[in-house]
């Protein structure tokens, strides 16, 4: 019977202890005001476009945030007729979607892909569903079903000091519909080709004005995409998942909240483009608290995941990653302009895997951050964030002898870094907002960049303890006009990186030849730079249409040390391996009871790597267009019988190193109630 190291993580005492001992302290007196969800529904009339609290922890409207913003809405989820979420980003501009296999995708943002991609944070109301022991999100295991969403939120650039590290390039975080405020109740049925079969239901349940739950599950299963060597997948690929997510007033400045979930899954996965079968068990819970006080809105976060994964490779590489966090936060306002968000974090991760020998490791990170939100002048928005994080890596395994590898350098490495993040929003004219921002964010080594030891014959994939974070600097400059003879709003941005100690794990790393054996081993490869432009055109119109168009341009200019060995093109050099250009173009229209919308989006030229007889090797991924269509009809107020068709504009085409992208047709019936 197989059994995978399981990892003791610290009981609720010391921080958490101090945290709930505090809410309850301050609960003891009266407050200023009640401590209250965020009514994004009644905010968003109000306002006339959506909200968000992501950024700064106070309700803002999407146009003020000081940060370069998307949110797609509940309705652009369903008329997308996509099926996950990575469907849905694909037609958000500056993100790239790369689908290995039918439910493998590896998503970016502003460049800089690779598989895994470790410089996106991805969040569900603020948990991190990223997982640190490869450094990816793996999005076939999301626990959350499209018609529990209420929006998705997308900050694009470097935001560490805001959400935390790993926030390189963005975050992506996905909001679900309150089930204290929100009444959200469906059943939705899929079919299809490519053998899939899919549904889920959502569920509400309300006590009064005080208590609700949400339930969900849902699940679908599918034969997946032919290989490009014209092989059939081994196996259906599936995913399955329940969730439960719980509010309660308790007194009129108290809210408690408690969630969980479990996700099981299978799909063909790429790890350095080299295909392997795997499945994945993930589970949650978190606990929550929020308390207004005299010393300002008290909030306190706790939860905790773990991810159980099955490769193949003999189960050489199966692995556990366990991660617990705990999260106290203040929101306090300073007169009627100024607010200040001050915050503490802890976090214990630990990794290991089912094979000893191939590595263990774990590390503490403490953190402290601080958000100042000022209001200058009516027209002018001023925003500071700074952060520590201060991380204390263990290993736990048995080490591989090899050069700058040994416990006692293990146990004495640390890493402290600072994270800001700054920007200036200008309101020009009702119509005209300019935004300036800079920022530093981290990228931190995963654990397998720590800690993995794969030892093949006469080679050891080795971490290593001296790899530094990469560190990820950038400024932007955007200005949205709002034209209101096309009633559409115009964005413009244009943005400038530079990434310092990028790493390349151990596959693509630092050769080491010692008395005839060799190792490769995780190093910082050098540094490059970015540069980059974004505009977009939305809008629609009182007929019932509504439209888009979009043009991103990156260039990257690297900067690789010399004499880093097995290091392809694809992935030593971001620059070939990020394409220049990419065009959105969409459009819809609704009338009455019928809905027709389509997206389309072209992708210049790029390189991307796969696994061959001799190693890794680059392949060119030529310029490829790929569009969907939907047409959806309500035959009554409460059901919505729709058709998709997924790349309607070729039955096949190669769009990465990993398997055909096939045309998909779907039929789903939602029932909203």
């Amino acid at each position: 019977m197989r059994s995978f190291r399981t990892w003791s993580v610290p009981p609720l005492s010391g921080l958490h202890l101090l945290g709930l001992l505090y809410l309850l302290l301050l609960s003891l007196h009266p407050a200023a005001s009640s401590a209250q969800e965020v009514d994004y529904g009644t905010l968003e009339q109000i306002f006339g476009e959506p909200i968000t609290t992501s950024v700064t922890g106070k309700p803002q409207r999407a146009s003020d945030v000081p940060g370069d913003l998307v949110i797609i809405t509940q309705d652009d989820i369903r008329r997308s007729g996509a099926t996950d979420i990575p469907g849905i980003l694909q037609f958000v501009t500056g993100i790239d979607v790369r689908q290995y296999s039918f439910g493998d995708t590896e998503i970016g943002i502003r460049g800089y892909g690779s598989v895994p991609n470790p410089r996106l944070l991805v969040l569900v109301d603020g948990r991190q569903v990223y997982l640190d022991d490869y450094g990816y999100v793996a999005w076939n295991t999301i626990p959350v079903q499209l018609n529990e969403i209420r929006q998705i939120e997308i900050v694009k650039g470097p935001s560490s000091a805001l959400f935390g590290f790993n926030a390189a390039s963005g975050v992506i975080n996905i909001v679900t519909y309150d089930p204290l405020l929100d009444n959200r109740n469906s059943v939705d049925l899929r079919g299809g080709t490519q053998g899939y079969g899919g549904g889920d239901a959502v569920a509400t349940v309300h006590w009064g004005r005080t208590a609700g739950v949400r339930v969900s599950l849902g699940g679908w299963t599918a034969t997946g995409f032919d290989t490009q060597a014209g092989a059939a997948e081994a196996a259906p690929e599936r995913y399955g998942s329940v969730n439960i997510d719980a509010r309660w007033q308790a007194a009129p400045n108290i809210l408690l909240s408690i969630s969980g979930g479990t996700t099981d899954t299978r799909a063909e996965h790429f790890i350095d483009s080299s295909a392997t079968e795997e499945q994945n068990q993930l589970n949650f819970w978190r606990i929550g608290a929020a308390a207004d006080t005299r010393l300002g809105a008290i909030d306190l976060d706790v939860y905790r995941n773990q991810a159980i994964t099955n490769f193949g490779y003999g189960g050489l590489l199966n692995d556990t990653d366990d991660v617990l966090v705990s999260k106290l936060s203040d929101i306090i306002t300073l007169g009627a302009n100024s607010t200040v968000r001050l915050g503490l974090e802890y976090r214990n991760n630990g990794f290991g895997f089912e094979i000893k020998s191939t590595g263990a490791a774990s590390y503490d990170n403490y953190a402290a951050n601080a958000i100042w939100d000022w209001q200058i002048a009516p027209y002018l928005d001023f925003t500071n964030a700074v952060r520590l994080d201060h991380m204390v890596l263990h290993d736990t395994g048995p080490l591989i002898p090899s050069p700058g590898r040994s416990r006692a350098i293990y146990d004495a490495t640390t890493i402290t870094e600072p994270s800001f993040n700054s920007g200036l929003v200008i309101r020009l004219s009702e119509q005209d907002t300019a935004r300036i921002t800079a920022a530093r964010g981290l990228q931190l080594p995963s654990l397998l960049d720590f800690a993995v030891q794969v030892p093949i014959g006469s080679i050891n994939y080795l971490g290593s303890p001296s790899v530094l974070p990469t560190a990820i600097w950038d400024a932007e400059l955007a200005y949205d006009r709002h034209i209101r003879a096309l009633d559409s709003v115009l964005t413009t941005s244009i943005f400038w990186q530079r990434s310092t100690d990028l790493i390349a794990n151990p596959s693509t790393g630092s050769v080491i030849e010692v008395n005839g054996q060799t190792d490769y081993e995780t190093s910082n490869i050098g540094s490059s730079y970015e540069l980059g432009v974004e505009l977009g055109l939305r809008g629609k119109s009182d007929s019932g249409f509504r439209w888009n168009v979009s043009y991103a341009y990156s260039t990257i200019h690297d900067d690789i040390t010399a004499g880093v060995a097995n290091l392809p093109v694809a992935l030593g050099s971001y620059d070939s391996g990020t394409p220049l250009s990419r065009v959105i173009l969409g459009g819809g229209y609704s009338s009455g009871r019928w809905e027709f919308d389509v997206q389309s989006r072209f992708q210049s030229r790029y390189l991307d790597y796969m696994t061959g007889p001799h190693g890794l090797e680059t392949v060119i991924i030529n310029k490829y267009v790929t569009a969907n269509a939907r047409v959806g009809y309500r035959p009554c107020n409460h059901l919505t019988i729709a058709g998709t068709v997924q790349q309607l504009n070729a039955a096949r085409q190669v769009e990465t190193a990993g398997d055909y992208i096939e045309r998909r047709f779907i039929v789903s019936a939602t029932w909203l109630f």
